[in-house]
């Protein structure tokens, strides 16, 4: 398995990482072995949270044994001193292990949340706390808003950022990745193959690598078969300044399928090349301060799917996508409110009414 530098830290991580949200679903027994054929094949970083089930005690049960060969890292979503450190003891005995290597802000998704987190009294000061005991030696932050985590790692407070990255959710590409290298930050990208549809997160493989989306324009445009779109998904992430893809896992064949890519990857090929050359300029970037509409619309789900038609030519699933929204594009009465919140100064009115004839049924 390749691995990469991660960032500041002295931790060279595997470039498929392990996320555990899906082995909460396993039985113990399953869980252990889907855990430990990832390690056998090269996968070191294993990532989870207090929040997934019980993940934490199944990694914990599998790794305790070969622990120092391994990089851990969890979440606290607390927000206050008190509550993180006592959940990065509670997270300890979960893991079975006498410290952390990465403890991670959890949810970080806008300006308010990071303020707490990190002033006085605020989580961050707990994450230090248990850092100056030896028991973590990094902190990261975690969140969907890659502008907010900008702002975070500004502060020079984080070792390591995870964000979502993916072919088709690339707002971290922008500002957050080259930011991020510049200050030498660690980037893991969360939801390699998982696609933001509304306010939800729908999986392209859902959800985990054997369980494929039906929408036939990914498929034709990713691949024929799974390993060829599991292994497009992933060079998409590995090209990119990202120390680690942290993939959801919950069998062993999923594993497998994933550790094959990261063993072999090297570099794009001239097709994929082709595939993800897909311009963004002019279309939203998902900040979502343009919310709330006066009228309902979810502005930022409406342009999102626009993007899925008009960058990538997936038209059958944006327009599908786009039936499914309660308020659609067509209520919009050019108040003019959203444009004045874009930091983008993008033309929102003008880019609805474009989404509302692309996508409408009976354009």
């Amino acid at each position: 398995m390749q691995t990469r530098r991660f960032g500041r830290t002295d931790l060279n991580v595997s470039v498929i990482g392990f996320g555990g949200t899906w082995i909460s679903e396993l039985g113990i027994d399953e869980a252990v072995r889907v855990v430990r054929r990832a390690f056998d094949l090269g996968i070191n970083y294993f990532d989870t949270a207090k929040l997934d089930g019980d993940s934490e005690e199944k990694i914990g049960s599998a790794l305790s044994d070969i622990r120092e060969k391994c990089i851990i890292a969890t979440k606290t979503g607390s927000r206050t001193r008190g509550e993180a450190y006592a959940d990065i003891k509670c997270s300890l005995r979960r893991l079975r292990t006498d410290r952390l290597d990465i403890i991670q802000l959890h949810g970080i998704d806008d300006d308010k949340t990071l303020k707490k987190a990190l002033g006085p009294g605020g989580s961050l000061e707990g994450c230090k706390k248990a850092r100056s005991e030896g028991i973590v030696d990094y902190i990261g932050v975690t969140g969907h808003k890659p502008l907010v985590l900008a702002e975070a790692i500004k502060t020079n407070e984080f070792d390591a950022v995870l964000v979502p990255i993916n072919v088709v959710t690339r707002q971290a590409l922008e500002e957050l990745v080259p930011l991020a290298k510049r200050l030498n930050v660690g980037v893991a990208a969360m939801k390699p193959l998982s696609a933001k549809t509304s306010n939800l997160i729908t999986c392209l493989y859902k959800p985990s690598l054997s369980l494929l989306s039906d929408e036939l324009d990914l498929n034709e445009w990713l691949g024929e078969s799974i390993a060829t779109r599991v292994e497009r998904a992933l060079h998409f992430i590995l090209a990119q300044d990202v120390a680690t893809a942290v993939v959801g896992f919950r069998s062993v064949g999923e594993v497998e399928a994933a550790a094959k890519v990261g063993d072999e990857y090297c570099g794009l090929t001239d097709l994929e090349k082709k595939l993800f050359s897909v311009s963004l300029d002019g279309h939203c970037r998902d900040c979502g301060l343009c919310l709330p509409c006066p009228r309902n619309i979810n502005i930022p789900a409406v342009l999102r799917f626009y993007a899925l038609y008009d960058a990538y030519g997936l038209k059958n699933w944006a327009r599908r996508l786009y039936g499914g929204l309660e308020v659609k594009a067509d209520e919009c009465h050019r108040c003019g409110d959203c444009e004045q919140r874009c930091p983008y100064k993008l033309p929102i009115i003008e880019m609805l009414e474009k989404a509302r004839f692309k996508l409408s049924n009976c354009y």
